[in-house]
């Protein structure tokens, strides 16, 4: 005889799942674009169907018990094979039409990247890109973006990566920074001046030298978050930045210090093998990994 299943509606697993990632019935409900009530009613309801508890509230929010690790490990494997099931029925049209999203840091995407997409797309204009460069949008693994350009080899094995250009980093200033500060000639001049700091090199190893060795020895003037922001900041006077060598062409307003700085980073090419299936995901990969090698020495390297 069949055994009834204790799960009578599958749809609170979307609000016990969003709870477990975010930790809070708020957070899921924003995510969900939901009342934090609804969600802790939903979850409720869904425990109440199990008969045992999932979570126990903390200071610090929302925990899984022992019971909802088990259960939340195996809902992750039920979202894998239904995103594996979507993504190779998808994978079945290799028209070259349809959206391919795209991943890339704030900073590539707005000053050289937006250019390529753009010619991208006139040559292919039923293709759609979808271009995010929030890290929070960034899901290659379930297939939310089809390809991305990282500045670190993604640690997941089943992802392609390739690493495509090798991006060098000089010390920019304003004018009117120099104005009001001079223009340093040398590292040792440097501990006269004032600089401006940009949260993400904080993750990079191979900034170390201005996040390790020079930052905490001189003044920061500012922190900032956002890549454009912090070009705002440069352009503004406040202080140093250091920049990718791309902002002597993409803001030739700013003075580049005749100084090595020894930091650089690594982008690669990233995709998933499924995503790679599609027609339009491997013509979009073919053109990006062409317009690096094109654009390499004078953009990133120079």
């Amino acid at each position: 005889m069949r055994t009834k299943s204790r799960i009578s509606d599958w749809s609170d697993i979307q609000y016990v799942m969003a709870t477990a990632k975010l930790g809070s019935f708020h957070a899921a409900a924003a995510a969900l674009g939901a009342n934090p009530s609804t969600v802790g009613r939903r979850v409720a309801r869904f425990e109440a169907h199990l008969g045992t508890k999932l979570f126990e509230r903390h200071a610090t929010g929302m925990r899984l018990t022992a019971a909802g690790e088990l259960f939340h490990g195996k809902a992750q494997q039920m979202d894998a094979v239904a995103q594996d099931i979507d993504s190779s029925l998808r994978a079945l049209d290799s028209r070259l039409s349809g959206t391919v999203r795209v991943f890339a840091t704030e900073g590539v995407a707005s000053l050289w990247l937006m250019n390529v997409i753009a010619e991208f797309c006139r040559a292919h204009p039923a293709v759609a890109v979808d271009l995010v460069t929030h890290r929070e949008w960034l899901d290659l693994f379930s297939l939310e973006t089809d390809v991305a350009i990282f500045i670190e080899r993604p640690k997941n094995p089943r992802l392609v990566a390739a690493r495509i250009v090798k991006v060098d980093h000089s010390l920019f200033i304003s004018k009117s920074y120099e104005e009001r500060f001079g223009r340093p000639r040398r590292l040792e001049d440097l501990r006269e001046h004032q600089f401006i700091d940009y949260v993400p090199y904080h993750v990079c190893a191979d900034i170390g030298w201005w996040t390790r060795e020079l930052l905490p020895n001189h003044r920061v003037q500012l922190v900032v978050d956002s890549a454009a922001v912090y070009l705002a900041a440069v352009r503004s006077g406040m202080g140093i930045g250091l920049l990718p060598n791309f902002y002597k062409r993409a803001a030739p307003d700013l003075i580049a210090l005749p100084m090595a700085t020894g930091c650089s980073i690594t982008l690669w090419l990233v995709s998933h093998p499924i995503a790679n299936k599609f027609h339009r995901t491997r013509i979009l990969l073919k053109f990006l990994r062409e317009r690096f090698a094109k654009d390499s020495a004078a953009w990133f390297s120079a």
